[in-house]
């Protein structure tokens, strides 16, 4: 008889035992220590921003041709933020380092700020100038960093970076949105019968009611070298919740588990969040068969099957006609991804063949890394090879971590399951 692991609960638990999951998992206190410090950032920009004439002048700050425009009031100069974060916090896939340094946790706050748009050639950019609106933000964020003893980054091209402590940096992103279109939303939010009005100066009034409404090509992101450019970051979100929706939340767990092993195989390289993102998510728009939400053991391997030839061709933005998220590899550095996929299969492989729960765990923690808890009682190896495929689907999938279940399955089933 052929044996088989079923290595699910050394990737995830619902309960306390330890998992990979968990253990890539980052700190609660640290979690909260880091939005306490975001928190602080927020105040200090919405405050300097109202203030902004303290940090920088107005040839600076705005365009010269709005600045001469008799239409342009001291209330369309009035500057008041609004914030929403982005990336791994929002799509909650947010890891723990694993090697640090020179790896950190990587905050994204997206700063948005309502002003004036100019019509420009059938188009329009907002009357902020991209280049003012770094100045201020720096000038602005600078007694704050030296308070806390921060560091400020300033040669990123498209953020400011504040780099907290040696194991994690906020990236805000600096966006301008139309204040007219803004205002609206604001009116219609309060007249629904949704809308508290305690919330119009917090930022819950920004992403739950007024956010998901902005018109998509005024979103403008600011750029250190190519000025503003139309960016709707919330096509990424609804790409991902998309597949989420499509999928399940295994999908996310899968994208935390690759992210993982990529930081423990290098510790730094081009191969992007977003890229792996984008290769799980056609992995199982690809995959003939459903894989149970309780079996992440063979949702890996499925995945990690895929990886090498995802690896190998041009990996689309999946919301940026004729973008690339590849753009940049090296054909060195290409083959070094793919090389290291086949690996990371040839261990899943290994592990969900081998009879010994120790040999499991040595397969995946080499392919996996230290997060990945020793714990031989969190494998249970299948009497049959066939196990493993039968719990993929229909009622007998609930019985994957009930060894008594799969007893009577294996014996013919017995009266208390049918």
């Amino acid at each position: 008889m052929t044996m088989g692991a079923n290595a699910h609960r050394t990737l995830f638990s619902s309960g306390d035992h330890d998992s990979y999951l968990g253990g890539l998992t980052v700190d609660t206190k640290e979690k909260e220590a880091l939005q306490v410090a975001r928190d602080e950032i927020r105040d200090q920009i919405r405050l300097g921003l109202r203030d902004w004439s303290d940090h920088v002048d107005r040839g600076q700050l705005f365009e010269a041709r709005a600045l001469a425009s008799a239409y342009l009031t001291d209330s369309d100069l009035a500057l008041r933020p609004k914030f929403r974060m982005q990336g791994s916090w929002s799509y909650h896939t947010l890891n723990r380092a694993t090697h640090n340094p020179p790896q950190e946790i990587d905050l994204d706050d997206g700063v948005f700020l309502p002003v004036s748009f100019l019509s420009q050639n059938g188009g329009a950019h907002p009357i902020v100038a991209s280049a003012g609106y770094f100045t201020a933000v720096e000038r602005i964020l600078g007694p704050l960093c030296n308070r806390n003893g921060w560091t400020l980054i300033t040669d990123k091209p498209s953020c400011v970076r504040v780099e907290i402590n040696d194991d994690a940096h906020v990236d805000l992103a600096l966006y301008a949105i139309p204040d007219e279109e803004f205002e609206v939303l604001i009116e219609k939010a309060e007249a629904s019968m949704q809308f508290d009005t305690r919330m119009r100066d917090e930022n819950i009034s920004f992403a739950e009611h007024i956010y998901p409404r902005l018109p998509s090509d005024q979103i403008m992101l600011a750029h250190r070298r190519e000025g503003w450019k139309p960016s709707d970051p919330r096509k990424l979100e609804d790409w991902f919740q998309g597949a989420i929706d499509a999928h399940g939340q295994q999908l996310r767990r899968l994208c935390r588990y690759l992210k993982g092993w990529r930081d423990h195989n290098w510790t730094a390289c081009r191969l992007s969040s977003i890229a792996l993102m984008a290769c799980v998510v056609a992995a199982y728009d690809e995959a003939t068969a459903a894989i149970a939400e309780n079996r992440d053991d063979l949702a890996l391997q499925m995945v990690a099957r895929r990886l090498p030839e995802l690896l190998e061709r041009r990996i689309p933005n999946p919301v940026v006609f004729d973008q690339y998220l590849d753009e940049g590899w090296t054909g060195e550095c290409r083959a070094d991804f793919i090389a290291k996929a086949h690996a990371l299969t040839t261990r899943i492989d290994a592990a969900l063949a081998a009879n010994e729960s120790g040999t499991v765990i040595e397969h995946l923690r080499t392919a996996l890394g230290g997060y990945l808890p020793y714990d031989e009682d969190l494998v249970v190896i299948e009497a049959s090879i066939g196990a493993p495929t039968i719990l993929q689907s229909g009622i007998l999938k609930d019985f994957a971590d009930q060894p008594e279940a799969r007893e009577a399955v294996k014996k013919g089933g017995d009266s208390r399951y049918g």
